[in-house]
């Protein structure tokens, strides 16, 4: 068998395995986690505001589920892993922010939003493309 015969199957177990890959990234990484919360499942309170705090991976934001209470100021910090990738350039969180947050991309920086939620309700947030994914859930 000669080398060009062995190229077309090379390219396409490749290409097999890179998709596969790719879809289980995007599959787990969405997967929800809690963290920096107190008892009751809500962010803690840190100089009268709910602070939240997050960090922006390559494919995932950990933690990406927070609960806040409605009308109470909230302090949003994401420190950047450095990893580059969809996530890390702005974040998206219609109903909650103005406009698109643009992340610091190098690692360890940290960005901050500050917003106070008017409504109760689930609101998603995720990278401008929507492919990475995390949620705020606002209680009365």
């Amino acid at each position: 068998m000669n080398k060009d015969k062995l190229i077309k199957p090379i390219a396409i177990i490749v290409i097999i395995f890179a998709v596969l890959i790719s879809g289980y990234i995007f599959i787990h990484s969405n997967n929800q986690t809690t963290n920096n919360s107190n008892a009751t499942g809500l962010a803690p309170m840190v100089d009268g505001k709910q602070v939240i705090k997050m960090t922006v991976y390559a494919a995932n934001y950990n933690p990406n589920y927070f609960r806040v209470k409605v009308r109470s100021p909230v302090r949003w910090e994401i420190t950047s892993s450095g990893q580059p990738g969809c996530d890390s350039g702005a974040l998206v969180a219609n109903g909650l922010l103005q406009s698109p947050m643009y992340l610091n991309p190098n690692a360890g920086q940290v960005s901050v939003a500050e917003f106070t939620p008017q409504q109760a309700g689930t609101y998603r947030f995720s990278c401008t493309m929507g492919m990475v994914r995390g949620t705020i859930e606002v209680i009365n």
